[in-house]
């Protein structure tokens, strides 16, 4: 895995992606506005602030069962963009791509998982 030099919020997701086992404790050390918004077309969930992405989307994470391989990160702007394999517990493999929008104070304010 080749990795770019990042900004410190691009090394900060890097560093909650490899170590995504630690679920939410390791994401809530990203910075992120406290409004920030999650989007997951494919399972209909648009979430917004640090309780709901906590109750919904781990929820479901730890539900499915789901362990994260970060493949590439690229930092391009206000943008950082991951390319991970999602594993489920019956072994289901997603490629999906999340996409993650900074602001000028260096905290993620929306993120976009396709």
């Amino acid at each position: 895995m080749m990795m770019k030099t990042l900004s410190p919020i691009g090394e900060a997701i890097r560093h909650y992606k490899l170590n995504a086992s630690g679920g939410y404790e390791e994401w809530s050390k990203v910075a992120r506005a406290p409004d920030y918004r999650m989007h997951v077309p494919a399972m209909g969930f648009d979430v917004t602030g640090h309780d709901e992405v906590r109750d919904v989307i781990f929820g479901w994470l730890t539900n499915i069962g789901a362990e994260q391989e970060l493949v590439d990160i690229v930092e391009f702007g206000a943008s950082v963009t991951c390319y991970l394999h999602i594993e489920d517990k019956e072994g289901v493999v997603l490629d999906i791509v999340e996409v993650f929008q900074i602001d000028e104070e260096g905290r993620v304010t929306e993120i976009w998982a396709l």
